[in-house]
């Protein structure tokens, strides 16, 4: 009896440590996905996903324990797989359905066509090859490229890397462009009125 109970406790002790951290590795994946996004000033959102995903983990564990009687050695080992490729091929397609839905019913309900999200991850996040020109506010050509990486939101420092134009000795003027961008089906425009500066963005 002292054995077993010796027992229980070591697993409920294990199982809470290792599942926080675990929740942590799920929302880690799920962000380099950009499934998640959340800005450095809304901590308590980011806690309060990990928490879900610990309570996942939690849940996942008592299940192969006690329905399907794997040690707790077997068990930890096949959340941590889930929380890996699962995060991939599960939970990323099921969190993007379920924000396209809610989006879907707010569009509905004449609400904001989507949920809150950055601006420069709206923008920004997707695989289309995206152009972009960047000029101060006093519309002069700081840089031009091809997107290469950008941070995230939730990181408050703003910076691009870009890959250089195929005609890159090219002086772009503010109206050429402007134009192109009022012309073009697919452009968007970034104002950034704290780096005072604006990005037109050419997407294909």
């Amino acid at each position: 009896m002292e054995k077993s109970m010796s027992e229980f406790i070591y697993s409920v002790v294990t199982i809470f440590t290792t599942a926080g951290c675990f929740g942590y590795i799920n929302y880690i994946v799920l962000e380099k996905l950009n499934v998640l996004t959340d800005r450095s000033t809304f901590e308590a959102d980011k806690k309060l996903k990990i928490m879900f995903f610990t309570g996942l983990n939690i849940a996942m564990y008592w299940l192969l324990t006690s329905t399907f009687e794997q040690s707790i050695t077997n068990a930890i080992i096949l959340i941590l797989v889930f929380d890996v490729v699962g995060s991939v091929i599960v939970l990323g397609p099921l969190i993007l359905f379920v924000k396209w839905l809610l989006n879907r019913i707010r569009r509905t309900s004449k609400q904001s066509s989507t949920l809150s999200i950055a601006t420069r991850d709206y923008l920004f996040n997707t695989n289309m090859t995206q152009e972009l020109y960047i000029f101060g506010f006093d519309n002069k050509l700081i840089t031009s490229g091809y997107l290469d990486y950008q941070q995230g939101a939730d990181n408050n420092y703003f910076d691009l890397s870009l890959m250089p134009l195929d005609t890159p000795d090219v002086d772009y003027d503010y109206e050429v462009v402007s134009r192109a961008a009022s012309k073009h089906s697919n452009s968007r425009v970034l104002v950034d009125f704290e780096k005072k500066i604006k990005i037109f963005v050419f997407r294909s």
